[in-house]
């Protein structure tokens, strides 16, 4: 069974390629998301002068229209994904205080204490090693510099139908497809023992009564899917549980909601 958006962003350049493109799209036009990515940059403190680093940054939205609103600043993005990548410096074309850089983040291609301020967004989760992206992005930033982590708690993941036991299957099938499913609650600790002190945690809550939304959001077709193939569910329970999550959404009594944590500190001062 072909890979569902949860672990498709593992290998950004695969077959899901324009599914995750149309995904990143969408959910940067939902007010939800861009309240919460609007409230972790302010949460940066950016300045006139400085240079701000989004590792894993995908398409670049963000940093696109920030290098928009922010001339005087400089704007590095960097994503291990190829095609993210070459598409961000497409969309980007004119926009002089923007970068993009092809990189892992275990190993940025940036020089010790560059930037003034990183971010990290709804990518630890999918990561082999999230503390090492961590440590990488204090290696980059300056002493005092601002780091900011947003990550799903996938142990808050609920779907709901009307049919809890089937919605409960669903829902845990798509949160085994994550690598990290509890790296939101991780972060703290994760960033405190990176050397980032005065941890702030913020918690914003994704909700949903529309299926379609969902959908593009969780791929839950597939995921429906995959879980006959995998014999969670029969194929005859499957198509039942879709049709009751169409009517339901129809009704707004479809549900669909995951927290997404947001912690921010301060790098520590070095020898």
């Amino acid at each position: 069974m072909t890979q569902n958006i949860g672990s498709g962003f593992r290998d950004a350049d695969g077959e899901l390629f324009d599914a995750l493109v149309r995904c990143l799209d969408f959910m940067s036009n939902l007010p939800f998301f861009r309240a919460y990515k609007s409230h972790s940059w302010e949460s940066l403190k950016i300045e006139d002068g400085q240079i701000i680093l989004d590792v894993a940054c995908g398409t670049g939205s963000d940093l696109i229209t920030l290098a928009g609103l922010r001339p005087r600043a400089r704007f590095i993005g960097v994503d291990r994904s190829k095609g993210f990548i070459e598409l961000a410096k497409m969309r980007a074309e004119g926009l002089p205080n923007l970068e993009f850089l092809q990189g892992d983040g275990q190993r940025l291609p940036l020089a010790d204490r560059l930037v003034d301020a990183a971010r990290i967004d709804r990518s630890l989760q999918h990561m082999e090693s999230p503390g090492a992206v961590l440590a990488e992005m204090v290696r980059v930033t300056k002493d005092e510099g601002r780091i900011v982590a947003c990550e799903p708690d996938w142990q808050t993941f609920i779907l709901y139908n009307g049919a809890p036991v089937d919605s409960g299957m669903i829902a845990d099938h798509f949160r085994r497809s994550i690598r990290n499913p509890t790296i939101g609650r991780e972060l703290a600790t994760l960033m405190f023992h990176c050397g980032i002190r005065d941890l702030r945690t913020n918690l914003h809550a994704l909700v949903t009564d529309g299926l379609t939304d969902a959908d593009v959001i969780f791929d839950l077709r597939k995921v429906k899917d995959q879980c006959v193939a995998a014999d969670v569910i029969t194929k005859e329970g499957a198509e039942d549980w879709w049709r009751l999550s169409e009517r339901a959404s129809q009704s707004n009594t479809f549900f669909a909601g995951l927290n997404i944590v947001e912690t921010g500190g301060v790098v520590r001062v070095r020898p």
